[in-house]
């Protein structure tokens, strides 16, 4: 079984684990164990459609409410000098259809038991798990062979065994749910699965001595089973030594913690072949790792042991796949400064698979300390979703001279990189809605914390008010009004899709946007997709508007905010624009608007004289030696956990950004060209003071 891996948050040992087989509540009018078997018990019945039947009965919770609490069980091994033990989760018995009371203890194939194993998180025992299992069973059942022969894997010999384990079942005391062995043999796992093709391995049936009746053989066909075949349900995931989360198929793999649960060494591949889907990765990261080199963070997928990754400089045109191994996602030899647009497909080696292939992101190689994160969370399906729209965003950055990575909505939430990098942060929604929500309640935890934290959040997408404060729950309200500081007002200007494609700055004197800016955005002809319904907006709690449609003047499309947000302590800043900033055209004016939400982000306007400049420069912001050659000193006198300094050419771009974490702080800037340059040093996102630098070489 190979593709159901179940990833938690950990918050504590105590609750890592469910305990409980993960299947829907047993409806009332469900079948009984005695009813199933008369549904299947025709000699005519295809083993086919008999394993349809098992499995749709299954899928809906028609299992036995005891079979459902799971039982701890515990491995240990000495490995290199110490034991080391896991603690696995056991279904009570072997799998059965039906209800306390009338329950089938149902045989089938390892393609079936492959099937419930991805339904449920679960995998199957190797020969080591079954004796253990075994050992920790409080029913202790004699096994009762019948006669062999042809009748041995039919439905009504099925029910005949069923019917001696049932009565022998009764004469013990212990109550239903208690784990319970010796009743029939184990379909299991084994590398003996992979030494001839196309079979089951099957071991056990213990006598209550301790001894076997089969041992461990592969002789049957995968599609041969009889009324002594039992699947064993256990939950993959697992604890390591009480503390450390993990699961069966990665310790089965472990060259070094394989002896906890096989007794034939590692098994590279702890799954029958059957269904194996490898999933489109859908949670990664691409983040700078030198002047000329990338690095890739993707979530851990155990079916992956290579990822596939396509590279372009404009992020349509991608060149053949460069195949990394999963632990070494380096991309190399890439041009210093310039955006690379990355796409990723897992890759199985073991069974040949491949997955489809991921959506773009994009990152700048460079030494520069630049702190600018995208977030793609347009993930809804919808015509014109080319899944790329890190093309817009990156370039506009980039022009504006800020080196970016991004990463996935899913990344952010997988706790694969923290917010908290990052200076700013642009959360690409599109025309993300309520099928697939905008800011799902997790994402609202993250980024409400990174704006009370003094983050700088840029966010755009036309569906995040009709979601969040006209469809939300409660919560998603709050955090509309309180974090994205504005209100929903309508689904579209004038109450009308499809017909208005501007916003003006004319008329809002609190903009951030030139006086006179006329912004479009496309209706479908101009190379991204139809802006059908762009929400209507309007200011709250502190906010102040930018933008406005031409159906009114306060038919807001932009506003922002900064300002200590909720709970926070530290300012934070904001621009929220209605509509998607990717389909804002001609592209220069889009990098006019990202040029304006910078510089109303970092005050980056120029000063208004030299003696000012001079002046703080005495006061909070000195460098030395200067000139340079550009290894010096930032010494300030105005430290805050937020602060940090911005180091421009003489146009205002600029080309490094740095944290200050102590008042004399070393920078390097030994890559920039000879020049004078001006350092510019913030804290809890103002700016405090500045001085001019000269670089020599």
């Amino acid at each position: 079984m190979c593709n159901f891996l179940i990833f938690f948050l950990f918050v504590g040992v105590a609750s890592v684990f469910s305990q409980t087989l993960n299947l829907p509540a047993r409806q009332v009018t469900a079948l009984s164990g005695s009813q199933f078997e008369a549904t299947i018990a025709s000699a005519t019945l295809s083993l086919t459609n008999r394993e349809n039947m098992i499995y749709t009965q299954v899928s809906a919770g028609n299992v036995p409410n005891f079979y459902r609490t799971l039982t701890a069980v515990t491995s240990t091994a000495t490995i290199s000098g110490s034991t080391q033990s896991v603690t696995y989760y056991v279904a009570p018995d072997y799998l059965a259809i039906g209800c306390d009371t009338d329950y089938f203890l149902m045989p089938m194939s390892p393609m079936l038991a492959t099937k419930i194993g991805n339904l449920t998180g679960t995998t199957l025992p190797t020969r080591k798990m079954v004796g253990d299992i075994w050992s920790a069973a409080a029913v202790k059942l004699a096994p009762q062979p019948l006669s062999a022969g042809a009748q041995m894997s039919t439905v009504p010999y099925f029910a005949h065994h069923d019917s001696i384990v049932g009565q022998q079942r009764a004469t013990f005391s212990n109550p239903l749910g208690s784990l319970v062995s010796g009743d029939k043999k184990d379909v299991i796992i084994s590398n003996d699965i992979y030494t001839t093709a196309n079979r089951v391995v099957i071991f056990g049936w213990y006598y209550q001595n301790g001894t076997y009746i089969q041992p461990m053989t592969n002789v049957h066909a995968d599609t041969y089973m009889d009324y002594s075949h039992g699947i064993r349900l256990i939950q993959n995931s697992c604890m390591l030594n009480g503390t450390t989360p993990t699961t069966i198929q990665s310790i089965l793999e472990s060259s070094t913690l394989n002896t906890l649960l096989s007794d034939e060494g590692v098994i590279s591949q702890p799954w029958y072949p059957y269904g194996i889907v490898i999933s489109i990765p859908q949670s990664f990261a691409v983040l700078k790792n030198g002047s000329t080199s990338l690095k890739l963070i993707v979530k851990n997928d155990p079916n992956a042991t290579h990822y596939n990754v396509y590279k372009s400089t404009n992020g349509k045109t991608f060149g053949a796949p460069i195949q990394l191994k999963k632990n070494n996602l380096l991309l190399t030899g890439l041009t210093a400064n310039q955006l690379c647009y990355v796409k990723i497909s897992a890759y199985d080696s073991i069974n040949n698979i491949t997955s489809g292939i991921s959506e773009v992101l994009a990152a700048v190689p460079t030494t520069h300390t630049d702190s600018t994160l995208l977030v793609n969370g347009f993930d809804r399906a919808i015509t014109g979703n080319t899944y790329n729209f890190v093309i817009q965003h990156g370039t506009s950055f980039h022009n504006n001279n800020k080196y970016v990575e991004s990463c996935t909505n899913e990344a952010v939430t997988d706790n694969l990189l923290p917010l908290s990098n990052y200076k700013v942060v642009d959360w690409i929604l599109g025309e993300e809605s309520t099928a697939d929500e905008t800011f799902s309640s997790t994402e609202q935890t993250y980024v409400s914390n990174y704006l009370k934290q003094g983050g700088y959040l840029f966010t755009s997408g036309s569906e995040i008010g009709w979601d969040l404060d006209h469809s939300g729950t409660t919560a998603d309200k709050t955090f509309y009004n309180n974090y994205l500081k504005a209100s929903y007002v309508a689904d579209a200007p004038g109450g009308t899709s499809n017909t208005y494609y501007s916003s003006f700055s004319q008329s809002v004197a609190t903009s951030i946007y030139a006086s006179n800016d006329t912004i479009t955005f496309d209706n479908g002809t101009h190379g991204t997709y139809n802006v059908s319904y762009p929400d209507v907006i309007t200011t709250i709690n502190g906010s102040a508007a930018d933008l406005h449609y031409t159906t009114s003047a306060t038919d807001y499309a932009c506003v922002h905010y900064a300002g200590v947000f909720n709970g926070g302590t530290t300012t934070g800043k904001l621009v929220y624009i209605a509509y998607p900033f990717e389909t804002i055209y001609p592209a220069a004016m889009r990098d006019t608007v990202m040029k304006d939400v910078l510089i109303y982000f970092f005050n980056n306007q120029n000063q208004t004289t030299m003696v000012q400049t001079n002046k703080l420069q005495n006061a909070v912001c000195k460098v030395f030696p200067n000139p340079t050659n550009g290894m010096f000193i930032v010494v300030t006198d105005n430290l805050t956990e937020s602060s940090f300094i911005q180091i421009c050419d003489i146009q205002g771009r600029i080309l490094k950004e740095e944290n200050i974490t102590t008042t004399s702080q070393q920078i390097n800037c030994t890559d920039f060209t000879a020049g004078m340059y001006l350092v510019k040093m913030y804290a809890n996102g103002n700016l405090q003071g500045s001085s001019q630098l000269v670089i020599f070489k």
